[in-house]
């Protein structure tokens, strides 16, 4: 191999790395009718969102955007706040669900949401379970990024 097709591979390498890795935020598109949640997951999503977030909107439906996700070991879903669950500096409440024995879970421990302007679930997994990570700003020109690691019941940071 010549140096420069290795230069080219690792370049590659290094693209597909940071692509994987970016930092998502759900839209308006990111609802519970596109994540086609029955009643019963519905609510158990409300459940779990309701014992961390720190305010209660007139409409969770309107409030929380969703996404269905793989964990990687199992189904996930994603959820953020989009306006009243927001700070100034555009960070909102986040919530990772995984479903285990036919029920939604939250995998934030007890009333823990983490504030988050993006996330990212790593090709990495820990205990079967993709890591998530969170950037969260902290001013206009200042993020601090964050990674979960799955312990086996709650994702905790590490």
């Amino acid at each position: 191999m010549t140096i420069r097709s290795f230069c080219v591979m690792v370049s590659v390498l290094c693209l597909t790395t940071a692509l994987c890795s970016q930092m998502q935020s759900l839209s308006r598109n990111d609802s519970f009718a596109a994540a086609k949640l029955s009643p019963a997951e519905t609510r158990q999503i409300l459940e779990g969102v309701e014992q961390s977030a720190y305010d209660t909107p007139d409409s969770w439906q309107t409030e929380l955007r969703l996404r269905r996700v793989d964990l990687g070991g199992s189904p996930g879903i994603v959820v953020q706040g989009s306006s009243l669950l927001c700070g100034g500096t555009g960070n909102c409440q986040a919530w990772v669900f995984r479903k285990s024995d036919g029920r939604w879970m939250s995998m934030m421990p007890g009333d823990q949401a983490p504030l988050a302007s993006g996330f990212a679930f790593s090709k990495t997994q820990t205990r079967g379970i993709r890591d998530f990570s969170i950037t969260a700003n902290s001013s206009a020109t200042d993020s601090k990024r964050t990674t979960f690691k799955f312990d086996g019941q709650f994702y905790r940071a590490e």
